[in-house]
């Protein structure tokens, strides 16, 4: 089998949703989800937050996507997402 680079969706400082570097609404990230995967809901999908962030944000995030069917979800605390999701200066 082909192994497959998994999708990133990162939540920053201020709770914006990023999915890899393209800035997306809650609303918007399943439907687009879908459509990057082709509906493979085995394709992995790491949620990166920044460990700060208020908690209930991470769970709606992760909480959408799998309802939407995807199995394979992980979170990753970071402590370096700050506001536009670029990396953090010596943080």
């Amino acid at each position: 089998s082909d192994p497959q680079e998994p999708l990133v969706i990162t939540i920053d400082t201020a709770g914006k949703i990023f999915l890899q570097e393209t800035e997306i609404a809650l609303d918007g990230l399943v439907p687009k989800l879908q459509a990057i995967t082709q509906n493979k809901t085995d394709t992995r999908i790491f949620v990166r937050a920044d460990k700060d962030l208020a908690y209930g944000r991470v769970m709606q995030v992760m909480g959408d996507v799998t309802t939407a069917g995807f199995t394979q979800v992980a979170l990753i605390a970071d402590s370096s997402v700050p506001a536009g999701s670029k990396p953090a200066n010596g943080q």
